[in-house]
């Protein structure tokens, strides 16, 4: 969320005030891939690396280097195994080794930015294997103080070496951390401040492999919020307050990051109707067309015109909850009736069908058949880590804690101001 995603205006960002802070503190990491093997020696000569041009096929570039046939399918028999040789793009780079000369006994073939898949012949067969490419570590953190979103901060410790970017994709994660606890469109205030500590995975091109929070402290008002990662399969992370408690909610608090135009209320004069009655829901005012996440997995119950809804999403979810998403502009493919739905899947776009005066979303949000605010209700948890979890956490929150603690938040007003696209965030989801 993370994030959360597509907010309608740019906002300026900030000069960088830098504290140089340099900590050493040793935070245990997850499990990492295998080292990368040494390149050997007879790998380190060939012919220039050929970088496959728009509409060209492996196999073809494979047969202008005087392999026949047979050898070809064998070689894209290996790659299959990796890789579909449909997938090897433009721009992916191959480097042969003839042997005396000749035809090539060992070929090189990037197949991600992170790994190389190296092909030899010995006799007459071939075989193959990965290697990754190598990568440095580094810890980065990072402090600033809200002034009046966490776009717009300003900003201490290593900065500098984030750049624009990286600040801005970083902004987004630490709001997807945190979307379960903070309405991050309503609830920062000024004076509000965060100190996050981050490790990062980098190319030998500099560019970032990987990256994840370390330890993440957010102020808010009187509310003091911390987050704590634990790894989980495929390489992600999952966080928890310094208590073990899940900060990934059962539900969204909002499913578009945008400016609430009406609230939850027992009166209201309704602009079409033009006579007073409850509004059980929420408005967003969004662009005609913004995605509509469903914030929490469930089974979806009605997909079409609804009356005064317009096109109008209803899913149902555990514990008796139902929400509902009303006049949309269009309705995601493959959700109807019956279909199934995860936490933040696209069910739909922001509209002005039905009884609207503009584009926005109306959301509801009904437990037991009644509605209820959407903003004040107590939303459903996750399990807390399990006990025997928790001595190997606690050592690690309290390691990743001493990174980010007594760290200046700034105060300095010295800022530049930059732009940002928080459109992109949907693209990211």
């Amino acid at each position: 969320m993370g994030a959360h995603q597509r907010a309608s205006s740019a906002i300026a960002l900030v000069t960088l005030t830098l504290f140089g802070v340099c900590l050493a503190v040793t935070f245990p990491r997850a499990p990492q891939p295998p080292e990368p093997r040494r390149v050997p020696e007879l790998w380190a000569t060939g012919d220039p690396a050929d970088t496959l041009s728009r509409g060209a096929i492996l196999a073809q570039v494979l047969a202008t280097k005087g392999l026949d046939d047979a050898q070809v399918r064998e070689i894209t028999r290996l790659l299959r195994t990796y890789k579909s040789p449909r997938s090897i793009r433009p721009g992916s780079s191959v480097r042969f080794y003839p042997r005396g000369g000749g035809v090539p006994n060992k070929i090189r073939l990037d197949i991600t930015p992170d790994s190389t898949l190296r092909f030899t012949r010995v006799d007459s067969a071939w075989t193959a294997h990965v290697e990754l490419k190598p990568f440095t570590m580094d810890t980065v953190v990072v402090t600033g103080l809200i002034e009046t979103s966490l776009w717009a901060a300003h900003l201490g410790g290593d900065v500098d070496r984030l750049g624009k970017r990286g600040f801005e994709d970083l902004v987004y994660d630490m709001a997807d951390v945190f979307a379960w606890k903070v309405d991050f469109t309503r609830d920062l205030r000024k004076g509000d401040s965060f100190r996050l500590a981050l490790e990062r995975k980098i190319r030998g091109d500099g560019s970032i492999r990987s990256r994840h929070f370390l330890a993440i402290e957010l102020t808010n008002g009187d509310r003091v919020l911390r987050a704590i990662p634990r790894p989980r399969a495929g390489g992600r992370y999952a966080y928890y307050d310094e208590d073990g408690h899940s900060l990934h909610g059962a539900f969204l608090r909002y499913p578009v990051p945008y400016r609430i135009t009406s609230r939850f209320t027992s009166r209201r004069y309704h602009p079409i109707l033009k006579r007073y009655r409850a509004h059980e829901g929420i408005d967003y005012g969004a662009p005609t067309g913004t995605p509509v996440d469903v914030t929490a997995s469930g089974i979806v119950t009605r997909a079409g015109w609804a009356g005064g809804y317009g096109r109008l999403v209803e899913v149902r979810h555990a514990q008796g909850i139902r929400t509902r998403y009303a006049h949309l502009s269009a309705i995601a493919p493959g959700i109807r009736p019956g279909a199934k739905v995860d936490q933040g899947d696209v069910i739909g776009r922001v509209g002005s069908s039905g009884l609207a005066t503009g584009p926005h979303l109306h959301y509801e949000f009904l437990k037991d058949g009644h509605h209820q605010n959407p903003l004040t209700v107590e939303m459903p948890g996750q399990v807390p880590l399990a006990s025997s979890q928790m001595d190997a956490f606690q050592k690690d929150r309290d390691h990743a804690l001493a990174l980010i603690e007594g760290v200046p938040i700034p105060e300095e007003t010295r800022f530049a101001t930059a732009q940002h696209d928080p459109a992109r965030r949907a693209s990211r989801r």
